[in-house]
């Protein structure tokens, strides 16, 4: 069975370089900018993006459709909630 692939993003944050909140506090502030459904694509390079995203995901109901890996960085994709 084939994976969909990921929606465009609405808006990428680059938050390469960064530490541990860095990514995390971005990321909440730059989705409060989306519209609800919409996407957001974080770039880090901080390997804890892959365990802090999808936890500030569940406790916020945002939609964590991924984080991947790509070269020495993360990209983590993050759907806003709906109603």
């Amino acid at each position: 069975m084939a994976e969909e692939p990921l929606p465009l993003p609405r808006e990428t944050l680059d938050a390469s370089g960064r530490l541990c909140p860095y990514p995390i506090v971005e990321t909440a502030r730059a989705i409060r900018r989306l519209a609800a459904g919409e996407v957001l694509c974080v770039v880090s390079t901080d390997p804890g993006i892959e365990t802090d995203m999808p936890m500030w995901c569940r406790a916020t109901r945002h939609e964590h459709l991924g984080t991947f890996r790509e070269g020495r960085g993360f990209k983590s994709y993050v759907r806003k909630r709906t109603g």
